[in-house]
């Protein structure tokens, strides 16, 4: 088995044997004689085309050089990850563990509808980079977990996955809460004092949620974690939530 530097969870991936970080290293491959390759099409597309060209070594002398077998996702949105749980799931014949992880995602996914509906609803912006700002647009499952967190999401709608907004744009939008990761900025008042957002509502009542950049960005089971994050944040759930869990 092998995994990039990216893949670090659960912990016992830490232990496992790496080919790379962002663009994979083909010899490292090769040698591990995988019999299947799981990639991000986005991310690996130049990967995946090499390696669909690389012959793995026979087994023994009698046997034929074989094509490494190579798998490409490329999730969007929350469907997506669900739907990419489950094709991964099919191909490594763990269909069942699959279907079992999907229902629980959901199931947490629906307590925390249920309890946002009972909450005010906010208007929120989900920042996905600084410079230059850019924002979780429709489609996306930032903006899935946003609209499950039972905000209205004031990002422009129509102007693709992650649109661009200027200052004036967003303090039109007037956000009631900013929501972004670890990998924007190092904690909520990085956020509400940002002069992007000082003169807006989030930014004026000190509202801003900071997750973890592992639990929010990567399209897996820990988007819930997030989720579950940015509610107790706006909501003050947290004991709940673990009630949840036990």
């Amino acid at each position: 088995m092998g995994l990039t530097e990216n893949c670090d969870y659960p912990e016992d991936a830490k232990n496992v044997t790496k080919v790379g970080r962002d663009s994979v290293d083909i010899n490292k491959v090769v040698a591990l004689k995988p019999d299947l390759v799981l990639l991000n099409f986005e991310a690996q597309k130049n990967d995946m085309e090499k390696m669909r060209r690389t012959m793995l070594p026979p087994a023994s002398p009698e046997a034929q050089l074989a094509p490494i077998q190579v798998f490409a996702v490329a999730p969007h949105s929350l469907q997506d990850v669900f739907d990419t749980i489950a094709v991964v799931g099919t191909v490594t014949n763990k269909e069942h563990s699959a279907y079992s992880l999907i229902q629980k995602m959901k199931r947490r996914i629906e307590w925390v509808e249920a309890r946002a509906k009972k909450e005010k609803q906010l208007k929120a912006l989900v920042v996905v980079k600084k410079r230059p700002l850019t924002f979780a647009g429709e489609g996306t499952f930032l903006y899935d977990i946003s609209r499950a967190a039972g905000f209205i999401n004031v990002v422009p709608r129509g102007e693709g996955l992650y649109p661009k907004m200027k200052r004036e744009d967003i303090a039109r939008a007037d956000p009631d809460i900013i929501i972004t990761s670890t990998d924007v900025a190092r904690n909520p008042k990085d956020i509400y004092n940002d002069r992007n957002f000082r003169k807006t509502s989030a930014g004026k009542n000190k509202r801003a949620v900071c997750i973890d950049k592992e639990l929010l960005l990567r399209p897996g089971p820990r988007l819930i974690d997030g989720l579950e994050q940015i509610a107790n944040s706006a909501y003050g759930w947290g004991r709940e939530i673990e009630q949840t869990k036990e």
